[in-house]
């Protein structure tokens, strides 16, 4: 059948048909540009990916979140081969447009839309400082923020709750034991009798509380004690400047405790250590010297001849001081000198005499040989005379 060959009414229903034909594409047309609109079905995505280890219900096609606004869905969520031990898999697209504020610090965490439990993907706003992900980058996840952690940790703090109100209840079941009362009467009843003593009484407290005088006293030796402290601290400190100083400086005190001379040192105090040690075993094996009998003898005699001689000596020094005898006339006695210096001075003008003391001091030896000859003959001849 022509359109142009047919009748009116057949050609009616062909425009019939042809503008319902074309009102169904249009139609058509203006639900699948509101579908791709909404699932953003004609734009550009990029795709992530993130690991949890319970998607908590998350099913494809979710809703991706980015600060708020919807952005993309869940591709896909697998169990991945190449590594078990992450989780699973969740892979989303976001649009392209968007991409740019997905960084490497933004987190992933999974959110609920409303009580009914049905999930989405949240994500947060990256960093301006922080490096854009690429396509099929790994992003970081966090299930801190989900409702079923908040529940379950709601779920945690009611147990201890509970807990916390059974230990409540046995210790308000313990503190209301009557023996418990009476012993905390007892107690409160002890320490108004403590607290009145010290405020009547005459002891160190009230004395310390009341007294003014005492709390003078109290504060000088407080004083007294900061004073002490003040002085501790300065020793310590001279202490610790002189340790200083022995550890780097180059004193006796250096050499011995670093140097080499500090050992030399040491082996010269063991070998006088050892020589003293010698000279005590030997006195110990002389029991007839001085220091044997000084240490481990009986020293008695000695001590009285030491006492007899200073009992001399001072007698000696007591009669020169006197002026007695020769000696203490030269000292005491100004004639003896003068009598003395004219008789040397004689002895100098005298030549007969001054020879003779010449021949005297140079024929010295000499003089003394004959004088012990002439007194071995004396003594032979006084014993030859004794045989007769």
């Amino acid at each position: 059948m022509s359109l142009f060959t047919s009748t009116p009414r057949e050609r009616r229903m062909a425009w019939r048909a042809g503008l319902f034909v074309t009102g169904g594409l249009v139609l058509a047309g203006i639900v699948v540009f509101f579908i791709g609109q909404e699932t953003q079905l004609f734009e550009k995505h990029v795709t992530y990916r993130t690991y949890f280890p319970n998607v908590q219900g998350l099913t494809d096609q979710s809703p991706v979140w980015l600060g708020g606004l919807e952005v993309g869905q869940v591709e896909s969520i697998t169990f991945p081969e190449d590594a078990p031990d992450k989780g699973i898999e969740v892979r989303f697209r976001v649009s392209q447009k968007y991409a740019g504020r997905v960084r490497e610090d933004s987190v992933v965490r999974l959110s609920s839309l409303g009580v009914l439990g049905e999930k989405a993907v949240d994500l947060t706003l990256g960093g301006p400082t922080a490096q854009h992900v690429a396509d099929g980058g790994v992003l970081r996840s966090d299930t801190s923020g989900d409702l079923n952690t908040l529940l379950t940790a709601a779920g945690q703090v009611l147990n201890d709750s509970r807990a916390i109100s059974g230990a409540l209840r046995t210790a308000v079941e313990t503190y209301a034991d009557p023996k418990l009362a009476q012993d905390v009467s007892a107690s409160l009843h002890s320490l108004r009798t403590l607290l009145e003593e010290v405020e009547k009484g005459d002891g160190v407290l009230h004395a310390l509380i009341y007294d003014k005088e005492a709390g003078k006293q109290v504060r000088g030796l407080l004083a007294n004690a900061s004073q002490v402290a003040e002085r501790v601290d300065g020793a310590v400190g001279h202490v610790e400047a002189l340790l200083e100083e022995v550890r780097k400086g180059d004193g006796t005190a250096h050499a011995l405790i670093y140097g080499k001379e500090g050992a030399q040192a040491l082996a010269e105090l063991g070998s006088a250590a050892g020589q003293l040690a010698g000279l005590i075993e030997d006195a110990k094996a002389s029991p007839n010297g001085a220091v044997h009998q000084l240490v481990y003898g009986d020293a008695r005699g000695m001590f009285a001849d030491l006492g007899s001689v200073a009992a001399d000596l001072k007698k000696i020094t007591s009669t020169v001081a006197n002026g007695e005898g020769t000696v203490g006339g030269l000292i005491s006695d100004p004639t003896i000198y003068e009598d003395l210096r004219q008789v040397l001075g004689n002895v100098k003008r005298n030549r007969l005499l001054r020879s003779l003391v010449r021949f005297s001091v140079n024929n010295r030896e000499e003089l003394d040989q004959m004088g012990k000859i002439k007194g071995e003959q004396q003594e032979t001849g006084t014993g030859g005379s004794g045989k007769k």
